[in-house]
């Protein structure tokens, strides 16, 4: 799940893809033709599958099924990807490429089809990210930084400059909050703020700053974060973040008597590349009733992704590993998905909503995604706008939690940035869950799912730490067998899909 700036998410990709909503939902009407009489509702092939050997498979059985000690197999060989490509599986990376390998294995060996779908995209080479401070008359402090992608560069030679940040209080969002300041020709320093960190450098930039350096403050201080400079012409300084803790140390410092100068080197250039959604259908099902489950595979280049987003991408494909036997006698076709480059905001979710015609996307009843599914300080949250076919969706989650006495909390689907976002924006239902990131957990949070309030529910949130020893496994499997039990209802019977069809 990529960090970018919410204020102007609507300004990305996603709005392009926004207008073909209406297009979409005309298309699904019409792709909802009558179910075939072969199987009237509520005889055992409307609400079973059979498998080679004449076995059954009911919701109930496929999510008992899906396990959590047998998703976690796959997790770890996905920190044996990671701990071998340079402690991480990000999407422009050899980690990546490695598990695209093992999962496309694992579904060959069970019998899928499996199908790479190449993706053109742009991607940020980062070739040097540099800043020293010097307090004083005293050498320089060397602080780790980190380039935030798509933003304009220094020149090779870097940038020598005072350092200043608003008062105490203030938080850069308004040219007022300058007052007083000497930002004209220095560095700023910021922490980011609600009003979006690509309208506080634009302010900063109004008020003659030649760069940004900003921190995320969070519970976890020593934590950095590398943001998502998009949509381009929003960014217009060089920016670089820090941690928290480094941050405000700068900000003391530039507040001091002595000041404080930096040197600041962010280079960076665009790089064409390529990456792949995997893609695995099952051989039966209604082909005009299509139910999609998917969960990007890519990490970000700082950390394995074992939570994020490792978790979903291995709980789908145990889901499919243990329909496969049955994926001849599924009532409604299941097309598994794994995405490629969501990262850096939803390269391959996008791509391919974007080249699917009308007609196809008419024949997608529901997608299913889940991000951040065990994270170690775990909340639960199910994705409900309140209304139409995603409300239908979310419906069916919450009543599992609820038979199986099981805490959740409901939020909107945008809450959380991820590919179920270019579905939505393309008029198709979608539905799923996450475990929280960034968010910190309140004390009536506390209660409910237990874990620690003032803190982050995943303190590992695109840091190194995202391994397999930061998993909570109790979250882990409930939420297995939560989205299983789901694929199951939407691809096993034909009353949820009529359902979600019907609410629109």
């Amino acid at each position: 799940m990529p960090v970018f700036d919410r204020p102007l998410r609507h300004t990305l990709r996603l709005a392009a893809a926004a207008a073909l909503s209406l297009a979409c939902l005309s298309a699904q009407q019409a792709g909802a033709a009558p179910l075939p009489s072969s199987a009237p509702a509520g005889t055992a092939a409307t609400d079973r599958a059979d498998g080679a050997d004449g076995a059954t498979l009911s919701p109930e059985q496929l999510a008992e099924r899906v396990r959590g000690r047998d998703v976690t197999r796959h997790l770890r060989a996905f920190q044996r990807i990671a701990d071998a490509s340079g402690g991480n599986r990000g999407y422009n990376r050899p980690g990546f490429t490695r598990s695209v390998r093992y999962v496309a294995g694992k579904l060959a060996a069970a019998g899928y089809q499996v199908e790479r779908q190449r993706v053109p995209y742009t991607d940020f080479a980062i070739a040097k990210e540099r800043l020293s401070v010097r307090t004083g008359s005293g050498a320089g402090r060397h602080v780790p930084v980190l380039m935030t992608r798509f933003t304009p560069s220094t020149s090779a030679a870097g940038l020598d400059a005072r350092v200043v940040a608003p008062p105490r209080g203030k938080t850069g969002c308004a040219v007022s909050d300058y007052d007083g300041v000497a930002a004209r020709g220095a560095v700023v320093v910021l922490a980011r703020d609600a009003c979006g960190f690509g309208h506080q450098q634009q302010v900063a930039a109004q008020v003659g700053a030649r760069a940004v350096v900003m921190y995320y403050p969070t519970p976890s201080p020593r934590n950095n974060y590398r943001l998502i400079g998009l949509p381009r012409g929003s960014f217009v300084l060089p920016m670089g973040m820090v941690s928290q803790a480094d941050g405000e140390r700068l900000a003391r410092q530039a507040a001091s008597r002595a000041g404080a100068r930096v040197h600041l080197t962010l280079r960076g250039h665009d790089v064409r590349r390529t990456t792949v959604n995997l893609i695995a259908e099952t051989r039966g099902g209604d082909p005009d009733d299509v139910v999609v489950m998917g969960g990007h595979l890519d990490s970000v280049p700082e950390a394995p992704g074992v939570d994020d987003n490792g978790s979903t991408a291995a709980t789908v494909l145990q889901t499919a590993l243990e329909l496969a036997p049955h994926q001849d006698r599924v009532r409604n076709k299941v097309r598994f998905m794994w995405w490629g480059a969501e990262e850096l905001i939803d390269v391959g979710s996008g791509y391919y909503v974007d080249h699917l015609s009308p007609a196809e996307r008419g024949r997608i009843a529901a997608v299913l995604n889940a991000e951040l599914l065990a994270p170690s300080n775990y909340g639960r949250f199910v994705w409900d706008p309140g209304t139409g076919g995603s409300h239908r969706i979310a419906e069916l989650f919450a009543g599992y939690f609820e038979r199986h006495g099981l805490p959740y909390e409901r939020q909107d689907p945008g809450a959380i940035g991820s590919d179920h976002l270019v579905f939505q924006a393309a008029g198709i239902p979608v539905g799923g869950l996450d475990g929280g990131n960034l968010q910190v957990k309140t004390p009536e949070q506390q209660a409910r799912f237990g874990g620690t309030a003032g803190q982050m529910f995943d303190p590992c949130y695109h840091q190194p730490c995202d391994r397999l020893e930061a998993i909570d496994r109790t979250a882990l499997d409930t939420n297995a067998h939560a989205l299983a039990w789901v694929l199951g209802e939407l691809a096993l019977k034909d009353g949820a899909v009529r359902g979600i069809r019907a609410a629109g």
